[in-house]
């Protein structure tokens, strides 16, 4: 990122106390300049938040005329509404710390529910970017071989995403329904009309996390007839087994970006993340 901005990067001093607490030290000088701050949540989303705020804070401490959190993936955002009474608003409460550490401006990619993100920030006065990383993955599945192929997404709430997508590798885009049992989590998918005989799919989705969604998709279509399946998604976050899960689905390629650490074929969101941050108002 700081690469591609013609900056210098500045590197952070931290580590783990036996006691589990963090310690953060920032390096160089700060004062009078805006900071933007790089800290991806996961995994360990707690520990990853806290040095978030500590980090946050101690820039602002240290005469940072403005700081800007860029969390390419940022933990929580999945609850960001109440579908059973008395349950935490988690989205909510992670923006009020962020702006009560200093925060005046928050980048992410692809968080869960940007409709729901926007309707929180009224509550705030953070204010934040949302990048699409769909544009990206997408060509990078038409350059590699998914060229024509059809857009797929798991959710039909995500028409979004695959009609951005099926403009890329312009093979038309479907959905599949999925429901959500709010008290176990449980997910079921249907959608059997979906016309894939013989044609490559590209499922997309936000987040892989245990691969249950994405693995009963990935299968609904192997046994409709598709030639090849392959999931790509911004997030994946390291649940043991969820890799193993989807190639046992029948996916033929996993996918993602890089705002999570993985050993999945990743793309990279330095650019995107890099053109946010020159975009914002000085």
């Amino acid at each position: 990122m700081a690469r591609r901005m013609g900056v210098e990067p500045l590197f952070i001093n931290h580590k783990i106390f036996p006691d589990g607490e963090n310690y953060i030290r920032v390096t160089g000088e700060v004062e009078g300049e805006t900071v933007a701050f790089v800290q991806t949540t996961a995994p360990e989303p707690d520990r990853k938040l806290m040095q978030a705020f500590l980090l946050a804070r101690t820039l602002g401490d240290l005469g940072a005329r403005r700081v800007v959190a860029v969390i390419p993936y940022l933990a929580y955002a999945r609850q960001d509404k109440r579908f059973l009474r008395g349950e935490a608003l988690s989205l909510d409460v992670v923006l009020g710390l962020l702006e009560a550490s200093g925060v005046s401006d928050l980048v992410v990619v692809d968080v869960h529910n940007e409709e729901s993100l926007s309707n929180l920030e009224n509550n705030h006065r953070l204010r934040v970017t949302n990048v699409s990383a769909v544009n990206l993955l997408a060509g990078y599945m038409r350059d590699t071989g998914f060229q024509g192929a059809l857009s797929l997404s798991p959710d039909l709430g995500r028409r979004g995403v695959v009609e951005k997508a099926s403009k890329v590798l312009g093979g038309g885009m479907a959905f599949f329904e999925k429901t959500r049992d709010r008290v176990t989590g449980e997910t079921a998918i249907t959608g059997g009309s979906v016309e894939v005989e013989g044609r490559d799919v590209v499922v997309f989705d936000d987040i892989i996390s245990s691969g249950g969604t994405m693995s009963k998709a990935i299968q609904a279509l192997r046994e409709l007839g598709a030639r090849r399946v392959a999931a790509a998604c911004t997030h994946v976050l390291p649940v043991p087994g969820a890799f193993e899960r989807l190639r046992n689905a029948g996916a033929v390629r996993v996918v993602a970006t890089d705002t999570v650490e993985s050993s999945y074929e990743t793309v990279s969101v330095a650019g995107l993340l890099a053109e946010a941050l020159q975009g914002l108002d000085r």
